[in-house]
């Protein structure tokens, strides 16, 4: 709901590496269409930002009666590479315009698709069974894919700011039926109606990176 706002402490090979930050904001009017603004941040801490200093931002905006994406604005700040990209989703032509560094294009998409943010609170808002799988459309990087959302069991986690009973699920990108590893996170999330991500772990060439909720204001 708006005004939700989770902090994650981020981990890699054990080591503090940094911030992020998942915040609903209250719903704003875009193009006469109703639609929550949904913040993602990701900032590297003072010591990693030595070697590689982070600074991402993704806006999402999510269509309140519908639950698809109206649009998704990257801002990535990571060592020295530098990264601006936009897409409009033009759900009745079923169309994703993305401007990316200067360059349009356009892409065509499924009915009420979501974008790599959106399709976070979109399984939030789904009901979970243990040994099932929920699927979402999910448009990004100029490609559509299936995001199977597999329910695999529950789990007692314990963070910095209590113990929680979580559900566990493993998201993984599908491609016209074929499993990509490339994108594929473990999630616990509470055990409730509001099923708040409280772990996150991706696995990478080297090692995971584990992201752990450390404050958590609810909507």
């Amino acid at each position: 709901a708006p005004g939700e706002k989770l902090v994650y402490d981020v981990k890699y090979l054990g080591v503090s590496t940094g911030t992020a930050v998942l915040s609903v904001l209250e719903a704003i009017t875009i193009n006469g269409q109703e639609v929550y603004p949904l913040i993602s941040t990701a900032q590297s801490g003072d010591f990693a930002s030595v070697f590689y200093p982070v600074n991402d931002r993704v806006e999402s905006y999510l269509n309140v009666k519908g639950l698809y994406s109206h649009a998704i604005k990257v801002t990535q700040r990571e060592g020295k590479k530098r990264r601006e990209k936009q897409v409009e989703f033009n759900q009745l032509e079923h169309k994703a315009i993305q401007i990316e560094d200067g360059t349009r294009e356009v892409f065509d998409i499924p009915t009420n698709v979501n974008d790599s943010l959106s399709s976070l609170y979109i399984f939030r808002a789904t009901p979970l069974t243990v040994g099932t799988s929920i699927f979402i459309d999910v448009h990004d990087g100029g490609k559509n894919y299936k995001l199977e959302v597999a329910v695999l069991g529950k789990e007692t986690v314990t963070t910095p700011i209590g113990t929680f009973d979580t559900i566990k699920v493993q998201a993984t990108s599908r491609y016209e039926d074929v499993s990509s590893d490339k994108g594929s996170i473990a999630i616990w999330v509470t055990d409730d109606n509001k099923k708040i991500p409280v772990r996150m772990q991706s696995k990478i060439k080297l090692g995971s990176i584990i992201t752990t909720l450390i404050s958590r204001r609810d909507g």
